[in-house]
Parts: structure tokens; C-alpha cells; sequence
């Protein structure tokens, strides 16, 4: 696998299992089995890490109380090839707070152990707004695939009330 595909799936893989939910988040009663299972990246702010991917998911999985197993894939735009990244995450503090260890991936400007905060997600668990604890990036996952207008609506809206810039907001295609 090329490492600058692997830093982009690398920043996705962050972007998703990394959680912490300080004082300041949204999110304090995060339920870590209902987050668990499989998440769709349907929009993002831009970043130089997912430059050449799109079709993102990541599966999360309990492998114990503490520490959960994560498996992103991403389509490459430039050829159709499917990256698959695995990654753990292991539990620091609380059920809502945990680093990732990316598989295979240096360590790069902090990378492997960013933390990512869950800032928002919808009370059925079927979207969420992760991002950077200095709302730099984010991303909203949901469970399906092509969620609908309404649900993206939703979504983007609330990311632009926590404060997140959606002004140059890139969609991802189901």
C-alpha cells in the first residue's frame, strides 16, 4: 500500500475511532455498543489526507471492555482499488473516550494518537459529527450508505451550530 494512501486512510481511521468527549463536547452519555458496527462517511470538511478518497466505511468492533478493533476502506478516485486499513482502539478513560493505533502507520505530526472528539450524534445512533477537539476538520458518519436529504440537512446543520466551517463542505457519494 502506498503511505501517502495510507495516510489518507489513516486520517478517515482517526477521524472514526478515536473518541473522547470532554466537558466542552456534545456528546456525554456516548453508548459504546450502539456506536459500535458499520459507519458511512457522507460529508467532510476538506483535508490533505482524503485528497484521492471517496466510498469511505469503517467497521468498529468490541474485542473486549476496553479495546475495540476498526477496519476502514476507501476507494481510490485515481484507480477504483480498495484500501482496507486495520487499527485498534483501546479505552483511556471512560466507555465515551478512547486512542487509536493505527496498524502499520508511523507516526506522523501525531497521526497514530490524535485524539477526535464524537461532537454530536443523533439519538438513534444513525449519524454523527466527529471532528478535531479544535474543530479544524470533521466528519459526519451515518449508518447508511446514501442517507437521505433531509438526514444530510440535519447533519450539516448541526455541524455548522457547533461551529465547524461547512462552508467548503465536500459530500461524499454513496
Amino acid at each position: 500500500m502506498k503511505s501517502s494512501t495510507r495516510l489518507v486512510i489513516g486520517a478517515c481511521m482517526a477521524a472514526m475511532a478515536t473518541v473522547s468527549t470532554p466537558a466542552s463536547a456534545q456528546v456525554s452519555d456516548l453508548d459504546l455498543n450502539r456506536f459500535s458496527g458499520r459507519w458511512y462517511e457522507i460529508a467532510r470538511n476538506p483535508n490533505r489526507f482524503q485528497r484521492d478518497c471517496t466510498r469511505l466505511a469503517v467497521d468498529f468492533t468490541a474485542r473486549d471492555s476496553d479495546r475495540y478493533r476498526v477496519v476502514h476502506t476507501c476507494t481510490r478516485r485515481s484507480d477504483g482499488e480498495i484500501e482496507t486499513l486495520n487499527a485498534n482502539a483501546r479505552v483511556t478513560d471512560s466507555n465515551a473516550k478512547f486512542r487509536m493505533s493505527l496498524a502499520g502507520l508511523l507516526s506522523f505530526g501525531g497521526l497514530a494518537s490524535q485524539s477526535y472528539w464524537v461532537w454530536h450524534r443523533a439519538p438513534d445512533y444513525s449519524w454523527a459529527i466527529m471532528g478535531l477537539p479544535d474543530k479544524s476538520h470533521f466528519w459526519i458518519w451515518s449508518r447508511r450508505e446514501n442517507p437521505s436529504a433531509d438526514v444530510r440537512r440535519a447533519a450539516l446543520s448541526r455541524a455548522r451550530a457547533l461551529g465547524f466551517d461547512t462552508s467548503e463542505v465536500i459530500s461524499t457519494p454513496g
